[in-house]
């Protein structure tokens, strides 16, 4: 524990730093029979979805708003059932935490040319040192391969999934300088909560849960539990001030198309905003909330405002309306969760339909539009 203690401190000036957390379920510890990623996204606030057609493969993917030429995607899945996500690693290198490496730049280049593990690996073979990456990258693809690669300037560690596992990555790489290692309360608080989860199977939903938990393992407490009103702070949670989105990719099952990856995105902070899903298949037809300048990306940034103080980067929270609206997404999440999923197991029977999901876009808006209603009586 006292080694633990001074690490933590080490660590201490960094942890306003980009902050991501995610992890990796295989296919067989998937309810839907589907690998997974999760990534829950620390950074600049305006994010949207959108699909690029690459220079091999066409995807979707997440991108900062005012990337309008989508040059760097920070987490996407393609029609070739190639997945991947990243947390930025500030223990593989000297250097990680002052230089802000093209991770996101990459991951566009591998989501236009990758179908498999295999030719991510080669990818990253192909470039020469120094690669100005310092990154945990979560990959899977439609063959049922699942791995993080641990990548730094001019070294790769690949950490192959288990078939019935799952792994997972705060902003430290394993492999990395132990004293250096980045998020270590929020890789306890994950590894808990996925340990407790491994009896029954992963889905969907139980990332959205993670991604609007206010536990804090160290403490040994739940701050959203507590009869107490004021104000929390929290920099340890895997929600934090400083979080601007949240994924959930369900990449391809035995059998299905190479095209049938789904991603779930929670545009904006979590606490704020749920889930709408996205398949890679239906091209350019994404909901309007999610695209462009993103209506449900704004409002989860007014919504987030309304619950700091004077300084919202001071990392305190009003307890009160944070519940709120945590309740109040999460209800709506389920029914979008619910809909969504209905048309995804009936375009696995009979395959995909582009009427379905253009009607589907259409009715996700005007469920945004009652959403955003209530803030407004």
């Amino acid at each position: 524990m006292k080694r633990l203690l001074l690490i933590l401190i080490l660590a201490l000036p960094c942890v306003q730093a980009l902050c991501c957390t995610t992890a990796i379920v295989s296919a067989g510890a998937s309810k839907t029979g589907r690998p997974m990623i999760w990534k829950q996204r620390d950074g600049d606030v305006y994010t949207c979805v959108a699909h690029v057609r690459g220079p091999k493969y066409a995807y979707t993917g997440l991108f900062l708003t005012v990337d309008t030429l989508y040059r760097k995607a920070y987490a996407g899945v393609n029609e070739a059932g190639f997945a991947i996500a990243n947390n930025l690693s500030y223990n593989v290198r000297p250097d990680s935490v002052k230089t802000g490496p093209e991770n996101g730049a990459f991951m566009t280049e591998a989501l236009g040319l990758c179908a498999t593990l295999a030719d991510f690996e080669q990818l990253l073979a192909e470039k020469e040192a120094p690669r100005d990456l310092s990154a945990n990258f979560a990959v899977i693809d439609a063959c049922g391969g699942a791995a993080y690669f641990e990548v730094s300037d001019d070294t790769v560690v690949r950490c192959d999934v288990p078939e019935g596992g799952f792994l997972y990555r705060t902003n430290y790489s394993l492999s990395g300088d132990e004293e250096r290692r980045v998020g270590l309360v929020r890789y306890m608080t994950i590894e808990r909560m996925m340990q407790s989860r491994a009896p029954r199977k992963f889905d969907a939903p139980f990332f959205f849960h993670c991604s609007r938990n206010f536990v804090n393992v160290l403490t040994g407490g739940n701050a959203l539990r507590f009869r107490y009103s004021g104000f929390i702070y929290d920099r340890d949670f895997i929600p934090r001030a400083s979080t601007s989105s949240a994924v959930v990719i369900e990449g391809v099952a035995p059998g299905e198309r190479a095209d049938s990856g789904l991603m779930w995105c929670i545009p904006g902070y979590p606490p704020c905003s749920y889930a709408v899903p996205v398949w890679v298949a239906a091209g350019e037809q994404l909901p309007s909330i999610i695209t462009g300048m993103a209506p449900a990306n704004q409002h989860a940034e007014f919504m987030r405002r309304m619950l700091g103080d004077i300084n919202l980067d001071s990392g305190y929270l009003k307890v009160k309306p944070l519940r709120w609206n945590i309740k109040l997404s999460g209800r709506f999440e389920r029914r979008e969760y619910r809909a969504g999923r209905k048309l995804d197991r009936a375009m696995r029977r009979k395959g995909f339909d582009q009427e379905a999901v253009k009607a589907y876009n259409a009715a996700a808006d005007a469920r945004f539009n009652d959403y955003q209603y209530i803030f407004k009586i």
